[in-house]
């Protein structure tokens, strides 16, 4: 099914590159009704899938209570990004909105600013943990909704693009 190909997994703005070796095993719950036990290391730990959006390939998982964003690239999405091609479903997305509640720490743009598709726009504080906020599409920041220090709620809309 995934041939085997090298996929870059996006975990709280860090990047790590990872080989499938076993498709076969690899299950994505749409909530976390199902939590799931895993063994790491010998350490047994709490998993569960928070929030889900197959279409950016966006993922919220929470593991022993922290939470982690999570955005999988594959072989297709690097090589749209090395060709810096702009796929249909990234120009139908005109707002960026918070993927959870927290406290936005930093704004990277301004209204008119030029954008491409990865670029940082925010960082957004949830639990304690700081989460860099990326653009999810190429264009140009129309209206910026929140400031640095105002607090945010889940799907509240950050800014919108034109």
């Amino acid at each position: 099914m995934f041939n085997n190909l090298p996929f870059i997994l996006d975990v709280n703005a860090g990047q790590y590159t990872f080989q499938l070796i076993d498709s076969d095993n690899i299950t994505l719950n749409d909530s976390d009704v199902n939590n799931q036990i895993i063994l790491d290391n010998n350490k047994a730990k709490l998993v569960s899938v928070k929030e889900v959006n197959h279409e950016l390939k966006m993922y919220q998982i929470q593991i022993d209570g922290r939470t982690y964003l999570v955005h999988i690239s594959d072989a297709v999405d690097q090589q749209i990004l090395k060709m810096n091609l702009k796929s249909k479903k990234s120009n139908k997305l005109k707002e960026l909105r918070a993927p959870m509640p927290g406290l936005v720490r930093q704004v990277n743009v301004q209204e008119g600013d030029e954008v491409d598709s990865g670029d940082f726009l925010f960082i957004l504080e949830a639990m304690k943990m700081e989460n860099v906020l990326k653009s999810p599409v190429n264009g140009i920041v129309s209206e910026l909704f929140v400031k640095p220090g105002e607090s945010v709620e889940k799907n509240q809309i950050l800014l919108s693009f034109s």
